[in-house]
């Protein structure tokens, strides 16, 4: 019987001074690096538990359990794998997932979480146990790169292994050696736009004349966001009256199906981007799986709005629609759901008719995510 111990510190070398089950005295026990996981230490012991603090070599200073903790020791009861970061012991779980998750008002709470308590809920759960399991994240975000990594910076994020960006038309891969846990958002020199999606947005995308087309026949459709910031997708916004969906068919056809629209909001103003129509959350989120080796069943989709519904519709995958979702999201997933219904309730999952399973969670932003992962990916 092994343990497997995890340890997240800013040591360059450390050991678990313990006693493993079955033995009668405490030793020492140095941690290793772990290769492509910065910050992180582990450690094996041939044995089903031990009891055990944590120190640096020279035995100056000490990693003892907080308070809350309520014992003096650290203790593993059963052999298996564990982590260990600023007080938090936990067992890693066997089972991989992909989480692709929006930010603003899924991931990062805003008003919805003042104090980042049930980010740092999510935060805990996936740097304890799954982060090292082999599991990959995505932030999945209609914000540009530069906006996603400060937010990313503001709120504290985790690392994730891909960055999607501008509602999936621009992916920068996010390297492995960056830390895990604070300041990765500011190597942004390292994150290169992915060159296989490059290419894709590339093709069939000609910004000039779909601006053209946005300027003469679409007044009502305000171009925001440049070139440069927004470099294969044209963010536009529109002030909402009763021709909203005359108009969003009508620049739908007139710029051909080498485009789509993608729309998102709620209140007087509508988000809407034109991008390719190789571009969007479902075919990014498609290309994060493929990219990081994960089925759909070890998938799990998360979000709050319209411009996430897409994600919501590949066929096998798990989603989450956070407790705190806009109604334009609700509305379409009550209209996908199966068997048909006339309303969704919170707590509940269902299927729908594009083939994916959806839990409508009874918690806000990150704490849905959370509940997410104890629905799907219990062990």
């Amino acid at each position: 019987m092994t343990v497997t111990l995890y340890y997240h510190t800013g040591w360059d070398q450390c050991q678990m001074h313990g006693c493993p089950k079955g033995e009668a005295s405490w030793r020492d026990i140095p941690f290793q690096d772990v290769a492509g996981k910065s910050g992180w230490k582990q450690l094996h012991i041939e044995a089903d538990g031990a009891e055990f603090v944590v120190c640096d070599m020279a035995k100056q200073s000490w990693d003892n359990p907080p308070d809350w903790y309520g014992k003096p020791n650290y203790s593993i009861s059963e052999a298996g794998s564990y982590s260990l970061r600023g007080g938090h012991l936990k067992r890693l779980r066997r089972e991989r997932v992909l989480v692709v998750t929006d930010l603003d008002h899924t991931l990062v709470g805003h008003e919805r979480d003042p104090e980042n308590q049930h980010l740092e809920e999510f935060r805990n759960v996936w740097l304890g146990e799954f982060s090292l399991n082999g599991s990959a994240l995505a932030y999945s975000t209609g914000r540009n790169r530069d906006m996603a990594l400060e937010v990313a910076a503001e709120r504290g994020l985790p690392r994730p292994d891909l960055l999607i960006c501008g509602v999936g038309t621009e992916v920068y891969a996010v390297p492995s050696h960056l830390p895990t846990f604070c300041w990765w958002e500011a190597a942004e020199s390292f994150m290169e736009m992915v060159p296989e999606w490059r290419d894709r947005m590339l093709s069939g995308f000609v910004r000039q004349a779909a601006e053209e087309i946005l300027a003469s026949q679409f007044p009502k459709f305000e171009i925001r966001g440049t070139p440069e910031n927004d470099p294969y997708r044209i963010p536009t916004a529109y002030e909402m009256d009763e021709n909203f969906q005359s108009a969003m068919d009508g620049l739908r056809a007139a710029l051909g199906s080498n485009y789509q629209v993608i729309s998102s909001g709620h209140g007087e103003w509508k988000l809407i981007d034109v991008c390719s129509s190789k571009a969007g959350k479902l075919k990014a989120m498609q290309f994060a799986m493929e990219t990081l080796g994960f089925g759909a069943q070890q998938t799990l989709a998360c979000g709050d709005s319209g411009n996430d519904e897409l994600m919501y519709r590949c066929n096998g995958a798990r989603a989450v629609m956070v407790a705190n979702a806009l109604p334009e999201l609700v509305e379409a997933l009550t209209a996908a759901a199966r068997p048909a219904r006339t309303e969704l309730q919170k707590g509940t999952v269902f299927e729908t008719s594009h083939g994916s399973t959806v839990l409508f969670a009874s918690r806000d932003v990150a704490g849905g995510i959370v509940e997410a992962l104890h629905e799907f990916f219990p062990n």
